[in-house]
């Protein structure tokens, strides 16, 4: 069942703002569903965030919650309305996705990317997702990359 964007601690599940309901709202707005493919509220995404948490080095952590910041509340940067991007239409949300994604500024792009990375991790590796493409479930994380850190 997906999770409703703005209650960030329903059933004790999120505890501070670090991966907060903006970043959530942020990944949804990357991947939402579309046509026969789902979106990335279909898929684990508490799960995910969870283990990035406990497993990724705090600069990328740090510019994922960045990132999701400048995604939600840059609005007037790409749609030129001063407003955060859940007070945007479905339309101009993704019309701002799009041109944060391209944008000119070199650091608000990339910000935007390490968004759109995240959001892609989740949501390919899920097993409906990739049972769409005819691929098989990935197996379980042996966890082998972290025991020479």
């Amino acid at each position: 069942m997906a999770e409703p964007i703005g209650c960030p601690h329903q059933r004790g599940q999120h505890r501070g703002v670090f991966m907060g309901w903006v970043v959530r709202y942020a990944l949804k707005m990357m991947m939402p569903s579309g046509g026969k493919l789902p979106g990335i509220d279909s898929t684990e995404m508490v799960p995910f965030l969870r283990q990035l948490r406990r497993e990724a080095p705090f600069l990328i952590r740090l510019g994922l919650v960045l990132g999701s910041w400048l995604l939600v509340f840059a609005p007037i940067l790409t749609v030129y309305l001063p407003v955060p991007a859940f007070f945007l239409s479905k339309r101009l949300r993704e019309k701002h996705v799009q041109r944060a994604t391209a944008h000119r500024f070199y650091l608000f792009r990339q910000a935007v990317l390490l968004v759109k990375m995240m959001a892609g991790l989740c949501w390919g590796r899920h097993p409906d997702v990739r049972a769409r493409f005819e691929m098989k479930p990935l197996d379980a994380d042996p966890g082998t990359w972290r025991e020479g850190s």
